[in-house]
Order: structure tokens, then sequence, then C-alpha cells
């Protein structure tokens, strides 16, 4: 686990508790308004945590071609972040993504096998603004 070390607002560690959780739609919620409330660059990468908690709101409706898109929106988003970022383990990241993605494509839709690919669930040492 990578301990962070920037600070970001508190909606991200928000939205991770509640994807831990299975509150995927509220996760959506809190990495939306930490997005929407962002001015710099950083505000990509909190789109792209608010499409990853869609992805998953969207295989618990049983709609897996929906949640590829949102994943694959993820990617894009990630994909001009350093590694670290905010420090999330971005490269690990977008891996974990790719492989849900293949898991989506191949007909694997357990969300809770799903979810435990992605590794940023693993967090609790963050610091907020």
């Amino acid at each position: 686990m990578t301990k962070r070390k920037e600070e970001y607002p508190r909606e991200v560690n928000e939205g991770i508790q509640l994807l831990n959780q299975d509150q995927f739609y509220e996760a959506h919620e809190a990495f939306e308004t930490a997005w929407r409330r962002t001015q710099d660059p950083s505000k990509e990468f909190y789109r792209a945590l608010l499409q990853v908690s869609g992805g998953f709101f969207r295989l618990s409706q049983g709609k897996p071609q929906a949640a590829k898109k949102f994943f694959t929106l993820a990617l894009k988003w990630l994909a001009t972040f350093p590694s670290p970022h905010l420090g999330f383990d971005t490269e690990t990241l977008i891996k974990d993504i790719q492989k849900i993605i293949l898991e989506i494509e191949n007909n694997h839709l357990d969300i809770q096998e799903l979810k435990e690919m992605l590794h940023m669930l693993d967090k609790s040492e963050m610091s907020t603004k």
C-alpha cells in the first residue's frame, strides 16, 4: 500500500470508502463532487475515478457493455498522469482497469471479483484537504 503524501479533496477518500462498501452510485457522486470543485489539472484524475465507480454501478445494474465504456473512459483520463499521482500508483491503476475490461469482455462479471482486481481500494492512509 502506498501512503498518500499529497492532499486531495475529502470526497476522494469518501468515494473510495463508498466503493469498498458497494455503494457505487454514491461513490460516483463523491468523485464527481471532487471533480467539479477542483480547478487544477488533477480534476481529470478525479474524473477517471468517477468513471471507475460508474463502471461498477453499471455492472451492478447488469449492464456490462455500459460498464466497459465507463472503464474505457477512465483509462483515457488516467493516461495523462504520471505514476504516482496524488499518492496513487497510476500505472497499477491503469493495469487493473485493463484487466477488469478484459474480464468483462470474457463475460466474467462477478462484481466482488472485479473489485478485488482494483488495488486502489486497499488504500486507507490518505491525506485530505
